[in-house]
């Protein structure tokens, strides 16, 4: 016969009904009489057949009952983990396999016996690499299959199901576009080489997006693996709105350029931006709700901040059920989640949902060989949208607002600035047309900007950009505290500490070139809202404690040194005007009174509770027990926090 060239189909010729080609497959059949009855074109003499060592595999049996074995992991090369080439099929660690001729046209067995031509089993295919997890386990290969449509389909085949659910393989393979040989022989001839082949390439699987373990050594953005390239996600569900429209440079000049002079949308980007920055900084899951009345603006701050990732399909309803949202966030570590309309969650379900996505896991759950199956994990950047408030929907159902609720969601004010949560129109006649115009833009052009920030990263050391995140975000939070007239109390503190890294996240996307923003505009904007945060929050117990703080100040800095210490020697048949220790001072009911007499006593202790001044007693108690250290019997004592009170500046 001569040669031919080879092609990825069988021949319009071959009849599957010929006598020649048995119907059933016959184990005692041997591999050189199924050769000959399989139709055979011979390969174009330039094709190239690498040979390596492989041990004979037993036949397999392609008609047996399908029990046993996991399911077949499957993805399309758009899920599988990449650099800048869609696919993998153009990696390098391709294998030959002895027995068998692997060219353009197609998979071939190559007989045993001189001159014989080679033996079709299946159009293209390749072993790309050996996978398994960090720890070594749940082996497979990666198999790449071109589809009709020339689309090199990538399909992770683990070992144990080659070896125990055959046909579960091979339905993989064909539901991706591989075409067979008519012959059953092709089967088992196919299951030979995926057995046999060794490719040298080895990947590592991963079981989630953004950062894939605590190395931070690779990236996955849908599609896109930035970093390290030996790694490939298996069994994660990835978000189809993780796409692209145009470019970085086109996001910079369309939407970012909108967003200056207007700090809420500065701040809504930064936010974005800081999705991958939260593991570097060693912070958790949390972001802001923006709340205000209807057509404020306040969903065109989401689509802005969902353009930094994604198209417009990024952001979800409040209303998905828990599991729902668990499996969102899932898909979305080390980015963004948005979510609109807060009203549409019941308040039963948010103040679980809150803390849930805050602490960055999902429910704990068993799998099907009753073990504890693997938990959902993310660390992703919040955003979300409502009329009202956090602690409004709580109130709903009576349900108290705990101080976790309030700093991994932080509330800000969004429809008091000029124009809704706008203040520059750039030149348009109102916010309604202004807004249409940031989402008409976002429409065009998104996805791109996000991945060329965490390239951006990657272009960098990892290891000291995060030391330098940590250091700068503190930094700032430092400063803006100063501005308090306050000693800043944890919840504060941590507040500051997520606007900080906000800050933060859209100063590096502004030095990397990709918002048009001037320097300072981020941190800015990140400032303005936390200090607005604290005026809203702080200031109606500011003005509770302002004619009480004064009096306890001028009384601490008369008597605070006379104060016996609590551990120290004490003056028997002396009762002092209190107590002190390193931070703490313990006032007697009766000098209490003497500082503020009648019923002030009751209200300038409640004022100063509030602003952490006055450590409460059990209950609702104002006055706690004396420390057992203070000698006699344990009265209750006011007790005051002294550098909380010493250190507050009236306003």
């Amino acid at each position: 016969m001569n040669a031919l060239n080879i092609v990825a189909h069988i021949p319009a010729e071959f009849d599957a009904g010929d006598p020649a080609f048995p119907s059933v497959w016959d184990e005692e059949v041997e591999h050189a009489q199924l050769r000959r009855e399989l139709y055979v074109i011979r390969a174009p003499e330039e094709t190239e057949v690498s040979v390596c060592e492989a041990v004979p595999d037993a036949p397999i049996d392609f008609e047996g009952d399908g029990q046993g074995g996991a399911d077949i992991t499957r993805i399309p090369s758009t899920q599988v983990a990449q650099s800048e080439v869609q696919g993998t099929a153009h990696l390098s660690s391709e294998c030959s396999v002895a027995g068998f001729s692997n060219g353009p046209g197609g998979l071939y067995a190559v007989p045993e016996e001189e001159g014989a031509d080679p033996v079709f089993v299946c159009t293209p295919l390749k072993v790309l690499a050996r996978f398994s997890d960090r720890e070594g386990k749940n082996n497979g290969r990666l198999v790449s299959v071109k589809s009709a449509r020339g689309m090199w389909l990538d399909i992770p085949v683990r070992n144990s199901d080659l070896q125990t659910s055959p046909q579960k393989v091979l339905a993989a393979l064909l539901d991706y576009g591989l075409e067979l040989a008519h012959s059953k022989s092709a089967a088992e001839s196919l299951h030979i080489f995926l057995k046999r082949a060794e490719p040298n390439r080895h990947l590592q699987s991963v079981g989630r997006m953004g950062w894939v373990d605590d190395t931070n050594r690779s990236f996955l953005i849908g599609g896109t693996k930035i970093g390290c390239q030996d790694v490939l996600p298996l069994g994660v569900m990835q978000s189809e709105a993780l796409t692209e429209a145009g470019d970085a440079e086109s996001w910079k000049h369309s939407v970012g350029a909108l967003c200056r002079k207007n700090p809420l949308m500065i701040l809504a980007a930064s936010l974005a931006f800081s999705g991958p920055l939260l593991e570097l900084g060693g912070r958790d899951s949390g972001g802001l709700h923006f709340r205000g009345a209807s057509s404020s603006g306040k969903t065109t701050l989401l689509k802005l901040a969902a353009s930094v990732w994604g198209g417009p399909r990024l952001i979800s309803p409040w209303h998905a059920t828990q599991n729902g949202l668990e499996a969102i966030a899932a898909r979305m570590n080390g980015m963004l989640l948005p979510l609109d309309e807060l009203a549409e969650i019941s308040a039963k379900a948010l103040h679980g949902t809150i803390y849930m996505l805050g602490n960055g896991s999902g429910k704990a759950r068993m799998n099907k060989d009753a073990n504890l199956a693997e938990q959902a994990a993310w660390t992703l950047a919040l955003i979300s949208s409502g009329e009202i408030s956090i602690g409004e929907k709580l109130r709903e159902a009576r349900l108290e607002v705990m101080p976790g609720h309030e700093v991994r969601l932080i509330d800000i004010e969004a429809d008091g600035r000029d124009h809704g949560v706008f203040d520059w129109l750039h030149g348009m006649s109102d916010g309604a047309q202004f807004a249409e115009a940031v989402q008409t833009a976002t429409r065009q052009t998104y996805g791109a900007v996000g991945r060329q920030f965490v390239r951006q990263l990657f272009a960098r050391d990892i290891e000291k950009m995060s030391l330098d995140v940590k250091r700068d975000a503190r930094q700032y939070a430092a400063t803006w505290l100063g501005h308090l007239n306050i000693a800043p109390e944890g919840q504060v503190s941590r507040v500051a500490a997520r606007f900080s890294l906000i800050g933060v996240a859209g100063e590096m996307a502004t030095q990397f070139g990709l918002t048009g923003w001037e320097e300072g505009e981020a941190v800015a904007a990140a400032e303005s809202a936390f200090l607005d945060w604290c005026e809203r929050r702080l200031g109606p117990k500011f003005e509770a404690v302002e004619a009480y703080v004064k009096p306890l100040q001028e009384f601490l800095s008369a008597n605070l040194n006379a104060m016996p210490v609590v551990k120290g020697p004490h003056e028997d048949g002396v009762q002092p005007i209190g107590w002190r220790d390193a931070s703490t001072v313990y006032l007697s009911v009766e000098t209490w009174e003497q500082i503020y007499p009648g019923e002030q006593g009751t209200q300038a202790a409640k004022a100063m509770v509030d602003l952490q001044m006055l450590m409460p007693g059990e209950g609702k108690r104002l006055a706690r027990k004396a420390p057992r250290s203070i000698p006699g019997p344990r009265k209750r004592v006011y007790t005051a926090v002294v550098e909380n009170v010493m250190n507050y500046k009236p306003r």
